[in-house]
């Protein structure tokens, strides 16, 4: 699901580069992270524009930062929802891509992972999102839906986040009655923290996808 979605337009720094020279690459690229292999196009990791900047000698190769690097990356064929995951717990601007044999392929920008799960919800009409807030353990996917396909509706798509000792679930569904899915919700005992509901034009959920990529990119 990530293929179609990888970018392959910023070539990565070599471990050999210099400090200097990886500085001006990403301001040339207007990022503040990188990625870095080995001659051997092996990702070692994303090293951060802060630790470039605290070098002794930015004369010196990216060798003598290679233990601040971040060594985060997903394979190919990772599915769109952990990247999504990964991202947004490192906070990351861009995600590294690499093959079964840890050879870079490219990299995602969150933007790009929000916009693709976003394209799913223009093929439909009658769209709205769901936040249902609860303690982790305290609920059933399954359960829920059950729920929400027994009263006409149907999941797009849907993530989880941890906040504040909860668990809040984004559910993204298409229905014909709202109200149905969210009565049914309440008196399995769901508490719904929020609802987002668009018919016509969207503005509702890009706005919701617009507040996400805020989220990702801080």
């Amino acid at each position: 699901m990530i293929r179609d979605i990888i970018k392959k337009d910023i070539f990565p720094l070599h471990i050999e580069d210099e400090g200097i020279n990886t500085l001006a690459i990403m301001d040339e690229y207007k990022t503040y992270q990188l990625p870095v292999v080995n001659g051997n196009n092996e990702l070692l990791g994303i090293i951060n524009e802060s630790v470039i900047i605290n070098m002794e000698d930015l004369k010196n190769s990216l060798q003598f930062v290679r233990h601040e690097m971040l060594k985060i990356f997903i394979v190919l064929d990772t599915h769109i929802f952990e990247a999504i995951k990964i991202i947004a717990e490192n906070q990351l601007s861009i995600l590294p891509v690499v093959n079964k044999d840890y050879n870079y392929i490219g990299y995602l920008k969150s933007t790009d992972v929000i916009k693709k799960i976003g394209e799913t919800s223009i093929l439909y009409s009658n769209t709205f999102i769901i936040v249902i807030s609860t303690k982790p353990k305290h609920y059933l996917l399954s359960e829920i839906s059950r729920l929400i396909e027994e009263n006409t509706g149907n999941i797009l798509t849907l993530w989880k986040e941890l906040k504040e000792e909860k668990t809040n679930i984004h559910i993204l569904i298409t229905c014909t009655n709202s109200e149905r899915i969210i009565q049914a919700l309440e008196r399995y005992n769901y508490d719904i923290a929020s609802i987002f509901i668009n018919k016509s034009d969207f503005e509702s959920l890009d706005n919701r996808f617009e507040s996400f990529i805020k989220y990702l990119n801080p």
